[in-house]
């Protein structure tokens, strides 16, 4: 039975905590170093921190009840925060951003100065180099020269935007965290939206001009890779690299010669895929339609049954009951 390359481990991490010396190790540990100073009684104090990492991909929840304020940074990783209680503010050369609750922020990547009062958030993590590579892919930025101009959404239309994306990444449990195809493209579609939420060279760069025109033989080249590597984590510009072109060129010519998008095609793949593993599934053997489509980059068992239902005819459960 043809597979999705099999899952690849969560790694989690968990700490609850009074001791607010420990909560501050924690956070140097697990993000940068920081020297806080505190207001307020630590009787009661409480923290918690909960983080999960899915590849490139790191989600985390923090509690932190007591008002403090903190020399940190640099972070290494473009990262961001959802504040569900209390109130962050940052404080990056003449910036200074108040986020109260039901705000987004960016974390600085120099070192600032952070405070917080009694919070609770959530965030998201992922490296600076993937967001940049994402942005030039679609501008003519290039990775040395895309940097992030600003601590805010550039409106409170992405603000929403930027929320209902964390309320979802953080909804995901295990079994779809761990599947690589899956994960790979959960960060992919974390960075594009930071592009567009978060003020960022990409807004003032020029898009690339319109590509050659390609033969042919490219799409039909990149079709047989694309059936090869459906199995694992892959991107258009993997794919373009492979056949020896540009991203945009190859999406061009999919369009003009094959009338829909690499990644339309490498879906359509990895549906003959599920309905292989459906077929072969062996009866009371334990797989279920959610396992397989999770396995082949659907999210949504629902969205899944309804492009299987288009495809095949049938809803995919009748087929894994035979």
């Amino acid at each position: 039975m043809t597979t999705g390359g099999g899952t690849v481990p969560v790694r989690r991490f968990e700490l609850v905590t009074r001791d607010p010396d420990l909560a501050h190790h924690t956070i140097a540990d697990a993000y940068a170093e920081h020297r806080p100073r505190f207001a307020g009684s630590r009787q009661g104090f409480r923290f918690a921190l909960r983080t999960v990492q899915a590849g490139s991909l790191g989600l985390d929840r923090i509690v932190h009840s007591m008002d403090a304020r903190a020399r940190t940074g640099p972070y290494p990783d473009f990262m961001t925060v959802h504040v569900l209680r209390g109130r962050f503010r940052f404080a990056d050369g003449d910036e200074e951003l108040v986020a109260p609750a039901g705000a987004v922020a960016r974390y600085p990547l120099r070192p600032s100065v952070l405070g917080w009062t009694d919070v609770v958030g959530t965030m998201i993590r992922l490296p600076h180099e993937q967001v940049a590579h994402v942005a030039t892919t679609r501008t003519e930025t290039t990775a040395a020269d895309f940097r992030f101009l600003g601590l805010a959404p550039v409106s409170a239309a992405t603000s929403r935007a930027w929320t209902q994306l964390s309320a979802y990444l953080h909804g995901l449990g295990d079994d779809a965290l761990e599947q690589p195809i899956l994960r790979a493209s959960l960060a992919d579609l974390a960075a594009a939206t930071a592009l567009t939420v978060f003020p960022n060279t990409t807004m003032n760069a020029g898009y690339l001009p319109q590509p050659r025109r390609m033969t042919p033989a490219v799409v039909r080249r990149a079709r047989a890779w694309l059936d090869e590597h459906a199995a694992e984590p892959v991107t258009v510009a993997e794919v373009a690299a492979a056949c020896g072109v540009g991203a945009r060129g190859l999406q061009a010519a999919f369009q003009r010669h094959d009338g829909r998008s690499p990644t339309a095609y490498l879906r359509r793949v990895r549906l003959e895929r599920a309905h292989r593993d459906l077929l072969a599934a062996e009866p009371g053997g334990g797989e279920t339609v959610a396992g397989i489509a999770r396995r082949w980059g659907w999210t949504s068992p629902g969205r899944f049954a309804a492009a299987y239902r288009d495809a095949y005819g049938r809803p995919p459960r009748e087929t894994l009951r035979g």
